[in-house]
């Protein structure tokens, strides 16, 4: 279920398409009728009357990108639906789900991607052994810097 070899797209580098726009119709296949479902199902689980507001389907937004066969589903919380005007920590989640139906990838806010590879910083500048902590006295000597105060006070006793 943990596909590695799926990489996400970008769910946020291309305009969106709203499908709740008032008094327009909106036309889903059933295919990602049933990929959304697979998706919000295993981030949101079963939903009944009890559910909390911020673990409600409908309190949350989804984005789907379909490609070569693979619907990619990204889930954010929308704080609004709750009265809120922030969202929590980690809400979101991204998914990858077969045109079948099967989950191949998810991945939640916050956790590891063993995927994600960082942009190469260049080679950077070396810093010489001898400037590994060292401390810096004042920048004319003038002034002292308040954390190098020879007298320091503290809570005392």
């Amino acid at each position: 279920m943990n596909d590695t070899s799926i990489h996400f797209p970008n769910f946020f580098e291309q305009p969106v398409l709203e499908a709740d726009l008032e008094g327009k119709p909106v036309e889903l296949s059933g295919i990602v009728l049933r990929a959304l479902a697979v998706a919000a199902d295993d981030f949101l689980g079963p939903q009944n009357a009890d559910t909390p507001c911020t673990d409600r389907w409908e309190s949350h937004r989804y984005r789907v990108i379909q490609q070569q066969g693979i619907l990619f589903i990204r889930i954010d919380e929308n704080p609004q639906a709750c009265g809120l005007t922030v969202p929590g920590l980690h809400s979101g989640a991204q998914y990858a789900v077969g045109s079948d139906g099967m989950l191949l990838r998810r991945l939640r806010d916050g956790e590891h991607d063993s995927t994600w590879k960082p942009p190469d910083a260049g080679p950077g500048i070396p810093v010489p052994s001898s400037e590994v902590g060292r401390s810096f006295e004042p920048p004319d000597g003038s002034v002292p810097l308040p954390f190098s105060l020879e007298s320091r006070q503290d809570a005392g006793t």
